[in-house]
């Protein structure tokens, strides 16, 4: 099963121009943002594109409220309508524009300044918006936000100096908090009761004030699973629950796999190689893929990824178990294979 692709198991496959650099799922909705600054979206049922626009990139992150879409694009905030593909509104923010996220009614979003000097971040800044695009508040702090999260208020992971998080509630006061290791912030990811952080010397922190592991590198990915967690390093150390994992492999992504109960992890090593583990621990290569995946999300039987070379490739389990029924001869699977690979074509 090494040589098998990514292409394989797809149940559609799209360009949007430029290397991905932003993806999310919404209901039925695959939504693609391109570093050149291209929007576009996808209905997962039929594989027929629903939204196509080009804006200021890079497009670094999104957030859905009803029928608008919320995109951090080059140095701006847009309010774009999720189906007509009309930018509503546009605020001009200060630096790069780095995430958003929807909390209390407001729209929230971060921002960053690099000085090409110093050759690195010298401000951050927290916009606080109502969904018409009116300016409500800011914050502004020395370091580098590397997550934007929603607990109980707005948690922002970050760098040197202070390391830690910060964390403004509704009574609009910004507040600097200590993580359990006193490491810079690299990612995150919001758990159930909890935000989770990925640390640069490998620890796993919460914002509760726990340390919950420690891997053995820089954290380069990390996702809420089954009511808790799982990252992965640089060096290629995954943690999931108790279980540690060594791959020998940069850690690109994690994402559920399509079942809902295996972890597929993506490595990088002049390929990229997809890694199925299971529950138990035990793992195996699901497939391979010659560009780097710089983007993953996932939902309950479906996971989509987009490459560097700006394809995005969407995996459901209705497609993917074909490949792996084990009372399927060599010749109808491959009869199947060819029906799913006309289809892909159809959808083209």
């Amino acid at each position: 099963m090494g040589d098998r692709r990514l292409s394989d198991a797809s149940s559609f496959i799209r360009d949007i121009g430029s290397c991905c650099s932003s993806i999310l799922f919404d209901s039925g909705t695959v939504i693609v943002g391109s570093k050149e600054g291209a929007i576009k979206s996808w209905s997962i049922e039929t594989g027929k594109q629903i939204l196509g626009l080009d804006l200021d990139g890079p497009i670094s992150d999104f957030a859905v409220s009803g029928e608008v879409l919320f995109a951090s694009c080059s140095s701006k905030l847009a309010a774009i309508n999720i189906t007509s593909g009309e930018v509503l509104w546009s605020s001009q923010l200060e630096g790069s524009s780095d995430s958003v996220t929807i909390w209390d009614g407001f729209v929230w979003a971060l921002s960053s300044v690099y000085e090409i000097d110093i050759s690195d971040y010298t401000e951050s800044t927290l916009w606080k918006f109502n969904t018409q695009g009116e300016l409500i508040e800011r914050w502004s702090f020395a370091e580098k936000g590397w997550h934007l999260g929603v607990n109980d208020g707005i948690e922002i992971g970050i760098g040197r100096p202070s390391c830690g998080f910060i964390k403004v509630g509704r009574d609009g006061v910004l507040n600097y908090h200590s993580l359990a290791v006193a490491s810079p912030v690299t990612i995150g990811c919001d758990g159930s009761e909890t935000i989770i952080f990925g640390l640069s010397d490998g620890s796993i922190c919460n914002s509760e004030g726990d340390l919950c592991g420690k891997g053995s590198g820089l954290v380069t990915a990390i996702i809420s699973i089954d009511g808790g967690w799982a990252s992965g390093d640089r060096n290629g150390r995954i943690l999931w629950g108790e279980k540690e994992i060594e791959l020998d492999s940069e850690v690109l992504s994690l994402g559920v796999a399509p079942n809902g109960v295996d972890l597929w992890v993506q490595t990088w090593e002049d390929k990229s190689r997809f890694l199925s583990i299971s529950p138990e621990g035990t793992y195996s290569q699901v497939f391979e893929h010659l560009d780097r995946i710089v983007v993953c999300d996932f939902k309950e039987k479906a996971i989509v990824f987009g490459d560097e070379a700006g394809r995005v490739f969407l995996v459901e389990e209705r497609y993917e178990n074909r490949f792996d029924r084990g009372d399927v001869g060599p010749g109808h699977r491959e009869e199947e294979r060819n029906l799913l690979m006309e289809r892909l074509r159809k959808l083209r």
